[in-house]
């Protein structure tokens, strides 16, 4: 390789060391705690934080419901259960002894 192939290789080694400075620059300016991606992660996890408060209420509101219904179901299965006794006459029946 002669002189002139040779700086034509460096010269191009230290474009291409420039172009891979200025890249990593830019990437560490996006990615610092107040750079461009940092900001839309920071956005995106409140974004994901208030939508799952939100789940979590509506989940709170559903659970209370169905522990309402259970207790409601509780409160008509035992009323049906003194009626059909009432009317049947089985709660009187004598235990068999054998």
């Amino acid at each position: 390789m002669n002189e002139k192939e040779q700086n034509k290789y460096i010269n191009q080694l230290r474009r291409q060391l420039a172009n891979a400075v200025e890249r990593i620059k830019i990437l560490e300016l996006d990615l610092e705690p107040d750079g461009r991606i940092s900001e839309a992660f920071s956005a995106l996890e409140e974004h994901m934080d208030s939508r799952f408060d939100q789940m979590d209420s509506r989940f709170d509101r559903i659970e209370n419901r169905l522990e309402r219904m259970e207790h409601q179901f509780n409160r008509l299965q035992g009323k049906m259960e003194v009626m059909l006794e009432s009317i049947t006459g089985l709660g009187d029946l004598p235990e068999d002894e054998t």
